[in-house]
């Protein structure tokens, strides 16, 4: 009997110090890296080390580059901050308005984040909006890279008007 949990024991030690070691990372910028750049070509980075940038044609090249136009609603402070990256300590580029019309490119896997391209001399106004080229199909998901601006919302404050 002691003989057979000393062999017991000794084989779950050996098992366990011949298994591998996986790190799991929480911070979203850096798991998501690979997704986005799996063959580790550099890419242009929007805003700062932790900057993701806005992702267009996800819906294939018979579709918009973005597939649905919002409209910023309510928030607590009055405007919607606009930052860097899905995620709430990324860094604020920019705020919107109530009212500011956006184009929704993405989003994040949880949902909580919209990746959008707006032009913010347009306002409310959609028809006044400068062409950001999201209004036609691309050929292949990429990075957006003008001439309008781009960020992450949080979805909650962004009404979906047309889709």
């Amino acid at each position: 009997m002691i003989r057979t949990l000393f062999a017991a024991s000794l084989l779950c030690m050996a098992t366990a110090a011949c298994s591998e070691s996986t790190k799991v990372s929480d911070d979203l910028a850096e798991s998501g890296s690979y997704l986005d750049n799996p063959t580790g070509r550099t890419e242009r980075v929007v805003t700062g080390p932790s900057a993701k940038a806005v992702r267009i044609g996800e819906g294939g090249p018979r579709f918009d580059a973005c597939q649905s136009v919002g409209e910023v609603g309510g928030h607590v402070s009055g405007s919607l901050a606009v930052l860097s990256a899905p995620f709430d300590s990324a860094e604020k580029i920019d705020s919107l308005s109530p009212g500011q019309t956006v184009y929704i490119c993405t989003r994040s896997h949880d949902q909580q984040w919209f990746g959008i391209v707006y032009d913010k001399s347009a306002g409310s106004d959609a028809s006044s909006a400068i062409d950001c080229g999201v209004s036609s199909p691309v050929r292949a998901k990429r990075n957006y890279d003008g001439p309008c601006k781009s960020g992450w919302v949080e979805s909650l404050f962004v009404v979906l008007v047309a889709g």
